[in-house]
């Protein structure tokens, strides 16, 4: 269990800056307008969201 644990990690790790940081700008190359700062800030939200989200799973697994 705790090597699913420390995939569910690694899946966090690498989703939290692809929704963070590298959606906003995939969506501009897209053409569509750019975000509103309060809709940024509810992206860099999901992103740590998703983080938690798999650190509570892992921690479910664990014990």
């Amino acid at each position: 269990m705790k090597v699913l644990a420390v995939i569910l990690i690694s899946i966090g790790l690498i989703l939290a800056p692809i929704i963070g940081f590298l959606y906003p700008d995939w969506r501009i190359m897209q053409g569509k307008e750019e975000l509103s700062e309060w809709q940024q800030y509810g992206i860099h939200a999901l992103a740590i969201g998703v983080l938690l989200i798999m650190f509570v799973f892992a921690n479910l697994l664990i014990e």
